[in-house]
């Protein structure tokens, strides 16, 4: 396991307890329009000459949380960036202990926590190959365990389940192609077969596990690699996985994010010819009903792709590239209101067992780095 002078420096100070919040922040409103909850905040160092970009956050059904997040460090010629890791323990987050990789690991992008472990996915530099491969890792509460053995997989973008029912979405291994869905049962992993015609450019980049026979994917179809992107939904419902149709109607743009809330599938991505992020792409989100879809597009000119979904309440947030926080309420969306006044980037967006919802971020440009937390509405 390594860890870096520089995660050694940085992470040392990154055990920071929450800052109660006594009174209404200022520029606040109510997140339910009821009674005024409040944030709690979770102060987080950036260590020196460095940031970080918070990626995912999950939460077990006893309250401890794990997040990841990427450290950049800009030299002033190149810019570096590492994995990191964050856990929480009901009172503080912690950097140190759980930012111990295994060497060559990249930032990871999938989460998903269970009580006393966490999964994690994303890929691992190999010198011998001089190529990135595939990196399943299990955190068992003290390590990073490599568990990607047997998983045909090679670029796995997303993880999603408990105990024995975990899966893994990406991209296949090569010299195979196309997108790829794995199932673990006890020890191994197993390959489950996708609908055809997906094409050969074709990724899942998201998974929501809610049952064992109700399982949605979400991604993009392309005839081939850095073609045309089409947005991809996709139900498994204990036998046979089963392909909706284009969630932002005809537009090209790809699926990022799902959430299963209140008896719909939100879906949130972009539509535009980009990758997210580019010129010409537009955050999109759309709620399925069970036989149709219906556009919730996110308010912002600029907002570029919505990364992050999560329920409040009756309440749906969305987050993501240049999508500032905000919230449906049942009609529109509403400019949410964050746990700091300044406008913020939000990385991370989850909702815990007891319905409070957590945050990863940072102010804009970067000035100060935090955890967040907002109580279960009354």
């Amino acid at each position: 396991m390594a860890v870096s002078r520089r995660n050694l420096l940085r992470s040392a100070a990154a055990v920071v307890p929450a800052l109660a919040v006594g009174g209404a922040l200022p520029g606040a409103a109510s997140a339910a329009g009821a009674a005024q909850a409040q944030w709690q905040l979770f102060p987080v160092s950036g260590g020196s000459g460095g940031g970080y970009a918070f990626n995912r956050l999950g939460l077990a059904p006893n309250g401890s949380a794990t997040a990841l997040a990427t450290y950049i460090t800009f030299d002033g010629n190149s810019t570096e960036e590492e994995p990191a890791a964050f856990g929480f323990d009901g009172r503080t987050w912690e950097s140190y202990r759980h930012s111990r990789f295994p060497d060559g690991t990249r930032p990871l992008n999938g989460l998903s926590v269970e009580t006393g472990g966490a999964w994690g996915v994303g890929s691992r530099w190999n010198k011998q190959t001089m190529r990135d491969d595939a990196q399943i890792l299990y955190w068992d509460g003290s390590t990073w365990a490599d568990r990607t053995a047997g998983a045909a997989i090679g670029e796995p973008h997303d993880v999603d389940g408990t105990g024995a029912d975990v899966w893994v979405v990406g991209g296949a291994k090569h010299p195979a192609t196309g997108a790829v869905a794995l199932r673990r049962g006890g020890s191994g992993w197993t390959s489950v077969p996708l609908p055809s015609g997906l094409g050969a450019g074709a990724r899942l980049l998201t998974v929501r596990v809610v049952a064992a026979d109700d399982v949605w994917a979400g991604g993009f179809t392309a005839a081939e690699a850095f073609g045309t992107r089409t947005p991809l939904v996709l139900h498994w419902n204990g036998s046979s996985w089963k392909k909706l149709p284009n969630p932002f109607g005809t537009a090209n743009g790809q699926v990022s994010s799902l959430l299963s809330h209140g008896g719909a599938l939100w879906a949130g991505g972009f539509t535009g010819p980009g990758i997210g992020g580019g010129v010409g792409d537009r955050a999109a989100v759309a709620a399925w009903n069970g036989g149709a879809w219906s556009s919730r597009t996110p308010a912002g000119l600029e907002a570029s792709e919505a990364t992050q979904l999560a329920a409040y309440g009756s309440e749906v947030w969305v987050a993501g590239r240049r999508t500032p926080l905000q919230r449906w309420t049942g009609g529109s969306w509403s400019p949410a209101a964050g746990p700091k006044p300044e406008p913020l980037t939000v990385g991370a967006l989850a909702t815990a067992a007891d319905g409070s919802l957590w945050l990863g971020g940072n102010t804009e440009g970067g000035s100060a780095y935090f955890f967040a937390r907002l109580p279960a509405a009354s």
